[in-house]
């Protein structure tokens, strides 16, 4: 999709006669999950009924020039609220079975029907009107921050090998971001300008750690069998002298050491984490839709940096080698990729003799030779020196 190919964040809606009849389009997780990160708008949190009903101005792109039209957000007074938007005048633009376009610029909704647009052949012509301009400048835009970021990578891997700041696994992560000027922390939110940064070593034999880290999630304890880490641990730990611990991998693949495994429930849209004993005793899950909010949230757009590791004086250095970009994450092939045991869940909980419970998880972790599923588009690769 030209959008997609141009770096802009966008979401597809699929127009249906009954839709375009009744005045109403479909605000899709992934629209919402677009709305609430661009701060246009939360559907979490508002209520049912006409009373509650946002109105906004989008903007839709035509063939004659972009419209302003007045949008309404709302959740009708069904059973579920199931959440809605609606541009106005909106039979002008589209026609049953049109795919339209979503996207932000500037904190407004624009909407472009890929069904009835030109867009993509007069780019390819060079030539000029609005929505073009308008397309190329959010690309740039876009594209500003990540080739920042390139420059600043290889101009680290032209200086030769970075001393290790840290050891132990997180110390090639650690070491490049200390490099950049990033300061480590713990927030959920992307490193470098809305780009996360994930690092792994890579032997000189061509090989390299095989999993990269996704993103740390706790499960939803209002839905969970154990209802806090202390319980999971308490119940499926083992101890290594003084201290109680729950260091494993879990997938779907089989159980674990400890009897555990996950399942993907797609009929209740649950992630849940069972023991093999008593015939599957559940331990704990996590909402799909929280999962899908995390991953979009944290790997927008993602650089995924390999480094050869070698040694000076028994002190680890690292030399930058390449680095893949990836964008615009699919959570249909999350989901398909945690069925295959492809995506994989670590514990990392334990209890120190003196009684205290450290949680440094539940870490959400890809084999990255599969990286690129996970991503809409072609991931684009870079050599660093």
């Amino acid at each position: 999709m030209v959008l997609n190919q141009s770096g802009i964040d966008s979401v597809l809606l699929f127009v249906t006669e009954t839709g375009l009849q009744k005045s109403i389009l479909d605000a899709t997780e992934p629209l919402r999950i677009l709305l609430r990160n661009s701060g246009v708008h939360d559907f979490a949190t508002q209520s049912k009924g006409q009373d509650s009903k946002v109105m906004v101005e989008a903007k839709v792109m035509a063939e004659t020039g972009i419209k302003s039209v007045p949008t309404s957000l709302y959740r009708p007074t069904t059973k579920d609220g199931d959440p809605r938007l609606w541009f106005s005048r909106f039979r002008e633009h589209a026609n049953p079975d049109d795919v339209i376009a979503v996207f932000v610029h500037d904190g407004r909704i624009h909407a472009l029907n890929l069904t009835t647009s030109s867009i993509a052949k007069r780019l390819d012509a060079g030539l000029d009107c609005p929505d073009i301009g308008l397309v190329q400048s959010i690309a740039a835009r876009s594209n500003s921050a990540a080739m920042e970021l390139l420059g600043l990578l290889r101009k680290i891997a032209e200086n030769g090998p970075i001393t290790a700041a840290c050891t132990g696994t997180t110390a090639v992560g650690r070491s490049i971001e200390t490099a950049l000027g990033i300061s480590i922390n713990s927030s959920p939110q992307p490193d470098f300008k809305g780009i996360e940064i994930k690092s792994g070593r890579m032997t000189g034999g061509g090989g390299r750690e095989n999993r990269a880290t996704l993103f740390a999630c706790v499960p939803d304890w209002d839905i969970s069998a154990l209802k806090a880490s202390r319980a999971i641990l308490d119940q499926y730990g083992y101890k290594r002298g003084e201290v109680l611990r729950l260091y494993c991998t879990v997938s779907t693949k089989g159980k674990n050491a400890q009897g555990l495994f996950l399942e993907v429930d797609e009929a209740e849209k649950l992630l849940r984490e069972r023991a093999i004993v008593n015939n599957g005793t559940e331990v704990c899950a996590w909402r799909l839709d929280r999962l899908h909010e995390r991953l979009q949230e944290k790997h927008k757009e993602t650089f995924w940096i390999k480094a050869s590791s070698t040694r000076v004086g028994g002190i680890e250095h690292f030399q930058l080698e390449s680095a893949i970009h990836t964008a615009r994450p699919s959570n249909g092939q999350f989901d398909r990729l945690l069925k295959d045991g492809t995506i994989t869940l670590d514990h990392l909980v334990k209890r120190s003799a003196s009684g205290r419970v450290v949680e440094k998880g539940p870490l959400f972790k890809v084999e990255r030779m599969r990286v690129p599923e996970l991503f809409l588009g072609n991931p684009k690769e870079y050599r660093l020196v």
